[in-house]
């Protein structure tokens, strides 16, 4: 699905302007409806992969002055806040926060200690409307005057049992504290410490499939899924595919309305399928109605498709760099979680959909050329510096990919947004024929 842009449009901006010298990877914040609510930003020193600075007061300052700077908060975050760690040292020196209070959350660390000063400073950045987390935080006595002017408590529950967690969080409800659990591995568990009182939640459960307790994928899954794996199949029968989008009458006006617009700029309107395979090519074709397919399923949390996406179009775009085809790598990205998206085993997914085997390996075992750029993009997720670098990704180049990925993802939702209402009603849509 390569060369998407339309001349000039931002994506493109991004790919040919400066390199950033400053690695950046963002976490979804989460609601316990698991709505996207804001993202923890996550940094390294570009030079050195290292977060090693003097002081921490210059490491915050490093932050907010140059990498933010240099990325632009509104492409990173768009509409939501940003959350991000301030050292206790940079808050009682005063100095400047170049982020308006709706669009930060700011995160003490969990080095802090509760000086009376600290907490003074605290109460008077919460009362120019910023609101206070405290990062990694275990309960102690002594550091109640810290939990008193907090708006919210980050706990980490990697490791821990429920009787533990519990008990924690039994003291906090005797604050004014919203609780956000952090390091969630399973969905199973965010259910678990919603009961608990847990209203915000952060890490990679959403991407993890949930116990499956049927054999076949539910009812409003079998339709895309047929036409997804004769997407796939050795030679594609261009006739079969135009029957099965055309019997979805909604598919067929998205997929025109999308081929139609600025973010692919096509010298000529379509209005066939044959045309559009002119055009695009099987392979971008096939991306292009599998990313749609995808955008329909409506009732897992939205992150889980955003973080397809964004790992579709990295891999897309660094995949020139390793001598390997953009399509396929941008395959390998959307479908990476693709059990969590359908809700259904990878292995039974993959009996009816016939991928190649490289790309098939990729996804299961994150192995080949192909696995191991995707293991260095889950990476890059979890703010992995190591683990980037291990799996061959330059982080220059990773990092200049995820901006662009960041602006593409939020033209490709402001599409579905616009082509969610299904087929006009004033109009019926032209047939894909």
């Amino acid at each position: 699905m390569a060369q998407l842009d339309p001349p000039g449009s931002s994506s493109q901006s991004a790919q040919s302007g400066k390199v950033a010298q400053a690695n950046l990877a963002r976490q979804a914040i989460l609601s316990a409806e698991l709505k996207t609510v804001g993202y923890e930003l996550l940094f390294r020193d570009g030079a050195t992969n290292t977060a090693t600075f003097e002081d921490g007061t210059r490491a915050t300052s490093t932050v907010l002055t140059n990498a933010l700077a240099e990325f632009g908060l509104d492409a990173v975050v768009g509409n939501f806040p940003a959350w991000i760690n301030f050292q206790a040292q940079y808050l009682l020196d005063e100095l400047p926060i170049p982020i308006a209070p709706k669009a930060l959350v700011i995160e003490l660390l969990e080095d802090a200690e509760p000086s009376d000063d600290l907490i003074q400073r605290l109460r008077t950045l919460a009362k120019q409307g910023y609101r206070i987390a405290l990062d990694d935080f275990r309960y102690r006595a002594d550091l109640a005057g810290l939990v008193e002017v907090a708006h919210i408590v980050k706990v980490d529950v990697l490791g821990r049992t429920l009787d533990d967690i519990a008990s924690e969080v039994s003291e906090f409800k005797r604050y004014k504290v919203e609780l956000l659990a952090e390091k969630v591995e399973q969905m199973s568990e965010h259910e678990a410490y919603r009961k608990m009182g847990f209203s915000l939640f952060q890490g990679h459960f959403v991407c993890h499939p949930e116990l499956f307790r049927q054999k076949r994928p539910p009812a409003n899954r079998v339709a895309l899924l047929r036409l997804m794996s004769e997407l796939y199949v050795a030679d594609p029968n261009i006739n079969k595919i135009r029957e099965l989008v055309q019997q979805d009458v909604t598919l067929s006006y998205r997929l025109l309305k999308w081929l139609n617009s600025s973010l692919f700029a096509l010298p000529h309107p379509v209005e066939s399928i044959q045309q559009a395979l002119v055009m695009l090519g099987m392979n971008r074709l096939r991306n292009l109605v599998c990313l749609i397919v995808l955008a329909r399923i409506d009732d897992r949390p939205s992150v889980l498709l955003e973080t397809a996406l964004t790992r579709a179009r990295i891999g897309e775009r660094v995949a020139p760099h390793f001598k390997l085809a953009p399509e396929m790598m941008f395959t390998v990205g959307l479908f990476s979680i693709l059990d969590a998206l359908i809700g259904m085993p990878m292995d039974q997914i993959f009996e009816n959909m016939p991928l190649a085997p490289e790309v098939a390996l990729a996804i299961t075992s994150r192995e080949g050329a192909c696995g191991r750029l995707l293991s260095g993009i889950e990476a890059h997720e979890n703010g992995d510096w190591a683990g980037v670098t291990k799996s061959g990704l330059n982080l220059e180049i990773l990092t200049s990919a995820w901006v662009d990925a960041i602006v593409w993802v939020r033209s490709i939702r402001s599409m579905m947004s616009s082509a969610g209402g299904g087929t006009p009603t004033n109009r019926k849509p032209r047939q894909l024929t």
